[in-house]
């Protein structure tokens, strides 16, 4: 599945090691692309997009999705990605724009962070949201979201997450994996995996290279390790707003806020950009729908 992005689960040590892995490097590009977004912002949304797409694997019902949310005190801002049981992501930067002058700069999400908060939203669309954060440990998201299983769900977890991108704003490969330590592992095989992912290179450099997540699986981070991949399923950026959604969400707005906006509106979609246009006639209906 090499020019598809996709999302695989798997088993590690006798099922000891929950595994999680994903190659995403076509819907990074497009979320760059449709908010034209810094270096420093793609590699901050980037990384959200790849934990949220893993993190959806957990979801039971069809129309469920996860929210994972940075917010942080610094130029950078923050960010948002959201994926759906079904793998379809989205997300924007709070700074889509924010170019250093100092090139490298432009790739310390950290440093213009700032402090702040990871946060993890699951709506499994029958219930109330379940919500959780954690402070920033760091802002390069990897061991932010690693110390965040850690304090809110005590699971030791690892967390690897890559993104290359060149001078032309080319996203030349993203994707990561997560590996979650169950209550009976042994103190001993988790060295041994500690050690693997120790000695594994970049991830995305590797991916640029031409292996896919799953080799990189195999002949690094699994070496010697009995592993196996026991799911498989695309993803893609694709953002699940209609211009029906926009109109239920107007209403809600009530007669009196809509009768202020009768010569017509342009609202915006945050997660892909799509402009909708409700003009005059648009507005009367949707107040008299009222």
């Amino acid at each position: 599945m090499m020019n598809k992005d996709y999302i695989l689960r798997g088993m590690a040590f006798d099922e000891h090691f929950r595994v999680f892995a994903v190659q995403n490097t076509a819907a990074v590009q497009k979320a760059r692309d449709l908010h034209d977004l810094s270096p420093i912002a793609t590699l901050l949304l980037g990384r959200l997009l790849s934990a949220a797409a893993m993190m959806s694997w957990d979801l039971k019902n069809p129309k469920a999705e996860i929210t994972l949310r940075v917010d942080g005190e610094g130029l950078l801002q923050g960010a948002v990605a959201i994926c759906t049981a079904a793998g379809k992501l989205r997300g924007y930067a709070h700074n889509p724009s924010l170019f250093l002058d100092e090139p490298k700069d432009n790739f310390l999400t950290g440093k213009y962070l700032g402090k702040g908060t990871i946060t993890t939203i699951r709506n499994d669309a029958v219930k109330t949201p379940y919500s959780g954060t954690c402070q920033l440990v760091s802002g390069e998201i990897a061991e932010d979201l690693a110390e965040y299983y850690l304090q809110s769900e005590q699971i030791p977890t690892a967390v690897n997450l890559g993104i290359l991108i060149d001078k032309e704003a080319t996203i030349r490969a993203a994707g990561g994996f997560i590996i979650q330590q169950l209550p009976f592992a042994d103190e001993l095989e988790a060295e041994q995996l500690r050690v693997n992912i120790q000695a594994t290179p970049n991830v995305s450099d590797l991916m640029d290279m031409g292996y896919t997540i799953k080799d990189i699986l195999d002949k690094f981070v699994f070496k010697g390790i009995p592993w196996q991949q026991t799911d498989e399923r695309e993803i893609e950026f694709s953002c699940t707003c209609t211009r029906e959604r926009f109109a239920n969400a107007l209403m809600l707005l009530g007669k009196e806020e809509l009768s202020t906006m009768v010569d017509g509106i342009e609202p915006v979609c945050h997660y892909c950009n799509t402009t909708y246009t409700f003009n005059h006639n648009d507005m009367i209906n949707l107040i008299k729908q009222l």
